[in-house]
């Protein structure tokens, strides 16, 4: 439900703090992650490192549909919901749950974590800013650019982290096997349809030889006339 202009200062205040302590903990986990290759040069250490913060700081990543489904934000519930819930899938069943060696130790999880976490620094990061009035150029183009390469690198690593995880799966129940299956067969079809959302998304805010009239960005708070 759309908020009221009364109480705009207040959710803006709330959107602004939520999106820059979203920023300030993703910059955290790729700061741990690099520290981890500064200290011992061993990508099979970084799960030991960053797994339960990751967990944490992706698992509250669900206020961002909440946002959607309560009216505090223009963007879709769908999408939103999409792109969080399989990420929460990821963190809890392959890797708390399941706890694969195979997953927890290999190059797709960190190459996941770092597409993850600069991503998100740069959507907070932008978020952020326009709800505080600026757009900086720079953090616009990245916003809407580094998808290109990320998302494909988020998302197969994704899909490997859960093809690592079948065997665990099938030891403990067929149906959690059976659903792990579903789950990376559901990448081919859902992954063009996201990508091909963002790209639309990045032509509505960069594209084109016509200035473009500029959608309120995802947190920017809604409001309505009374």
């Amino acid at each position: 439900m759309a908020k009221s202009t009364s109480s705009s200062g207040p959710v803006t205040a709330y959107l602004v703090a939520y999106n820059l302590a979203s920023m300030a903990s993703w910059a955290w986990i790729l700061y741990r992650t690099a520290l981890v290759f500064l200290q011992t040069g061993d990508h099979t250490q970084v799960y030991t490192q960053v797994g339960w913060p990751l967990t944490v700081v992706q698992t509250f990543m669900l206020l961002d549909v909440v946002h959607s489904a309560l009216g505090l934000v223009r963007s879709p519930v769908l999408t939103n919901l999409v792109q969080v819930a399989s990420r929460v899938i990821i963190v809890w069943e392959p890797l708390q749950w399941f706890k694969t060696p195979e997953a927890t130790t290999s190059w797709f999880l960190t190459i996941m974590i770092c597409a993850w976490g600069i991503t998100e620094v740069v959507r907070y990061g932008y978020y952020a800013a326009s709800l505080l009035g600026f757009q900086p150029r720079l953090l616009t183009w990245a916003r809407y650019t580094f998808f290109y390469a990320l998302y494909p690198l988020g998302a197969s690593s994704e899909a490997a982290i859960i093809y690592y995880s079948l065997d665990a799966a099938r030891d403990i129940s067929s149906i959690l096997y059976g659903i792990a299956v579903v789950e990376i067969l559901l990448y081919f079809p859902l992954f063009p349809q996201m990508y091909l959302h963002m790209i639309k998304q990045r032509r509505k805010v960069l594209g084109g030889s016509k200035p473009v009239k500029r959608t309120r960005a995802h947190s920017t708070p809604i409001k309505k006339k009374i």
